[in-house]
């Protein structure tokens, strides 16, 4: 027994000083992912509308499985990603357009204890879901209903920015929120800023430009998420169709990144996803 007790404390020793060796502000590796998911339904507004319900009208035994497979698709497609941070663009309160099942409490609770919200629009309704904690959650405004949420993450000793936003692609408000959007990611010193740019690619580029470090269009080249127009005219690329992306202050690195079909919402847009690492400066 007095052996065994002399192991288990050599043992916590041991534990104890590799502990005590790793840095506070050691690098610390993150899988992530931004997602416009058009309202469930291919870029349709008011939740999954089921295929053929003209036909079926209200035959709940005929409608019901349906969604539920849907539903089941999609909660199986973000389990098998482990994300670390989702953010997520052009989500629903509801699911299905009948306001049966609650999207969060369906896809999201069951991977992650955090799930933050901003203001719900018909059109425009931008997430976070994490199992890390974010604190003095904030929305701005950035022209009419489009906005940043933003929440602050604390990794070690850094207090890194999260934002989910969504930039106009309507002329008379794509400018400004553009440049406001910039404007605000110049304040931060760690930052990771997930979302649909409605940008081209030459607007894109003016991220990189400004310092910061970009999943689309960044040191892997550029992926098409703007996935519709693509595959319709049956190429696997073309220009100012890399919409959506990832962007990080320099200090944070890019790398593993895809944007993946997922069978989902492919008609509409395609989910950017990448590893970040959180470096020392």
């Amino acid at each position: 027994m007095k052996k065994h007790i002399i192991f288990l404390f050599t043992a916590f020793l041991f534990i104890s000083d590799l502990a005590a060796q790793q840095p506070v502000n050691a690098p610390v590796k993150l899988r992530v992912a931004s997602y416009n998911v058009g309202h469930f339904n291919q870029g349709m507004k008011g939740g999954l509308e089921v295929r053929g319900k003209s036909f079926y009208a209200k035959n709940k035994a005929v409608t019901e499985p349906y969604i539920k497979q849907e539903m089941f698709n999609w909660r199986n497609w973000i389990g098998q990603q482990s994300l670390d941070i989702f953010c997520f663009q052009e989500w629903n309160r509801y699911f299905d357009q009948d306001s049966t099942y609650i999207a969060g409490t369906e896809l999201l609770k069951p991977y992650y204890n955090n799930t933050y919200f901003g203001v719900e629009h018909t059109w425009v309704y931008n997430g976070i879901a994490t199992n890390y904690h974010l604190t003095n959650l904030r929305q701005k405004n950035i022209g009419t209903d489009y906005y940043e949420l933003i929440g602050d993450m604390k990794v070690g000793n850094k207090t890194v920015q999260i934002i989910s936003m969504h930039i106009p692609w309507q002329k008379e408000w794509h400018a400004a929120a553009l440049d406001l959007v910039m404007a605000d990611l110049k304040q931060y010193k760690y930052f990771i800023c997930f979302g649909d740019t409605n940008s081209s690619d030459a607007e894109i580029l003016k991220f990189r430009d400004a310092g910061f470090n970009i999943a689309n269009g960044g040191n892997q080249g550029w992926f098409a998420t703007a996935a519709g127009g693509v595959k319709l005219n049956q190429m696997k690329d073309a220009p100012d169709k890399h919409i959506d992306n990832i962007i990080t202050s320099k200090n944070i690195k890019i790398m593993n990144v895809s944007a993946p079909y997922t069978t989902l919402n492919d008609l509409d847009h395609l989910p950017i996803i990448a590893d970040v690492i959180i470096t020392e400066e």
